[in-house]
């Protein structure tokens, strides 16, 4: 089997329609050759130096990422720097690099869905378009404090921040994986009538607004992304008979860790 027959699944599966504009041209194959035969495949949300290493010990010659790799144009590329390291040795083995960002957000089963999937959100209200990043609905009434624990459990996160009233009763939630804590998404959550709205990067005055409003909130990291793998993993191993030559890569890219 090519890479090829991955490349045309994942273009077929989530549509490169579904994108953010910021997107543009940034998606699919961006680095490789979809002519090769297939070895084994690494999920993961970034590519650095250390997601390329594990790549290469579990002998995977297509890294399927999230988050673009060349974000902005590239006017030098120096052989000790990050990008010139990362592109020597991905040509020496000739790994190939498919990248899934915001049509992976929004698709059918992508990030969104799979969150709140793990949420327990019922009647899920949701479309699947370009920049729809929202998936909201009802759960059994907890109190916010509760629902941050469960929150927390859930989604395997160290820690998390929550603004609002602690027992404050919510029915109501919406959950943006990723960055979605602009004012525009907090006018949106409002606007829906949420009790609470979970996502990460939340600003300041954004927040404030929420909470000003009723509208309680629980910052989560970015990186709960991940979780979309997992499905996407086991998805592609049914499809194309993979067992064993597939796998989500164990390399935590956020910088950040929670201080207890």
């Amino acid at each position: 089997m090519k890479i090829k027959t991955i490349v045309d699944y994942l273009d077929n599966r989530f549509p490169h329609e579904l994108a953010s504009d910021i997107d543009y041209e940034k998606l699919g194959l961006v680095i490789g050759d979809e002519e090769l035969e297939l070895k084994n495949i690494l999920l993961a949300l970034d590519l650095n130096l250390e997601v390329l290493h594990e790549a290469i010990n579990f002998g995977a010659n297509l890294i399927i990422a999230h988050h673009p790799f060349i974000f902005r144009p590239l006017t030098k590329i120096h052989f000790r720097d990050k990008y010139g390291k990362i592109l020597e040795l991905m040509f020496e083995k000739k790994i190939s690099l498919y990248v899934a960002h915001t049509n992976l957000d929004v698709g059918k089963g992508g990030v969104n869905d799979t969150l709140a999937r793990l949420l327990g959100i019922q009647d899920l209200n949701h479309e699947v378009a370009k920049d729809s990043f929202l998936r909201y609905g009802k759960i059994k009434a907890v109190f916010l404090k509760d629902l941050a624990r469960q929150v927390k459990e859930k989604l395997g996160l160290s820690g998390l921040r929550v603004a609002g009233n602690p027992d404050q009763l919510i029915r109501y939630i919406g959950i943006v994986g990723g960055s979605g804590g602009r004012e525009s998404d907090i006018d949106l959550a409002l606007a829906l009538g949420l009790d609470c709205y979970i996502t990460s990067e939340v600003k300041l005055s954004a927040a404030q607004k929420a909470v000003e409003n009723n509208l309680a909130i629980i910052e989560i990291d970015h990186g709960v992304e991940k979780f979309v793998f997992v499905s996407l993993a086991e998805e592609l191993k049914e499809e194309f008979m993979l067992e064993g030559r597939i796998k989500v890569s164990e390399i935590d890219p956020d910088p950040f860790v929670t201080m207890k």
